[in-house]
């Protein structure tokens, strides 16, 4: 029997203002002008998986990688999995097939330019996949993808796809296979709920959130956590929104870092790439050209 390891980290490699639109994120044409914290909170996110050893799986946003791209090289020099977050953060069920097709291809192609290998591993931005979209892992596969962490499995703002699965499975298309690593939820009186990043990791006491943890591990569902560069910069600029976003986009981001500290501390880590490569030897993922 195969022992699964009991957790994944990940990263959102994205900027603040890097949202959706009803969260009040600025047209693309605006990004340029606007300042930037998402260089000195993936550094000190780097630093801190330094610290405890940790791998993790670099989801970033074409964007950010085409405008920092020694910060793809600073992950990739530094043994992080190097995957695509989509190129302008488009939320997945509002573009066609075709449209998104090309948002996948332009940031993969950027992220291979960078770094010299294969980008095989993909999360639609703010986990925007529904059923709305029923192309999307074909598509994936077509375009050269083999992994995919974009199935939020309970009902949220901008997304939500049913599964009953917990752990790493694999979805078969016309194209290919892809692995899906959805994320992480345990429940919590009634309902399933995600512990393990965004607003429930800030919004929960460290004690739950590794209970939680603990008792995913128990089962033998590896946890998969997410986090973003602006929530190691607590005073990063706000953006406009209504009172329920804004709360869910800025409650106890000075929580963040003693969280992850006892997060990263609680268990060992694997990536995406090596959590295939260990538990689907026969699915072997290639790590550079042929």
């Amino acid at each position: 029997m195969r022992e699964y390891p009991k957790s994944i980290f990940t990263i959102d490699v994205e900027d603040y203002f890097n949202v959706t639109e009803e969260r009040g994120e600025p047209p693309v044409s605006e990004w340029d002008s606007l300042p930037s914290i998402v260089e000195s909170g993936f550094l000190k996110l780097l630093d801190l998986l330094d610290t405890y050893q940790v791998k993790a799986t670099c989801f970033f946003l074409g964007y950010v990688a085409k405008k920092y791209p020694h910060l793809v090289k600073e992950a990739q020099k530094r043994g992080h999995e190097i995957a695509s977050h989509g190129m302008f953060h488009r939320i997945v069920y509002k573009m066609s097939k075709d449209e998104f097709t090309a948002d996948l291809l332009q940031s993969k192609n950027i992220l291979e330019d960078i770094c010299s290998e294969q980008v095989t591993a993909f999360r639609s931005p703010s986990f925007s996949l529904t059923e709305a979209s029923p192309w999307f892992f074909e598509t994936l596969a077509e375009t050269g993808f083999i992994a995919d962490s974009s199935v939020f499995p309970v009902k949220r703002d901008y997304g939500g796809y049913k599964t009953t699965q917990k752990k790493p499975y694999w979805i078969t298309t016309e194209k290919g296979d892809i692995c899906e690593f959805p994320i992480s939820v345990a429940p919590f009186c009634g309902k399933d709920i995600c512990f393990f990043g965004g607003g429930y990791l800030r919004l929960f006491p460290k004690r739950v959130i590794l209970y939680m943890h603990k008792k995913l591990a128990k089962q033998g569902i590896p946890t998969l956590f997410y986090i973003h560069p602006r929530e190691m910069e607590p005073q990063h600029p706000r953006l406009k929104m209504n009172k329920m976003a804004y709360f869910k986009s800025y409650v106890n981001l000075n929580t963040v870092q003693p969280k992850l500290e006892a997060i990263l501390s609680s268990s060992k880590f694997i990536t995406c790439r090596q959590y295939i490569e260990t538990c689907f030897p026969e699915k072997r993922m290639s790590s550079s050209f042929t």
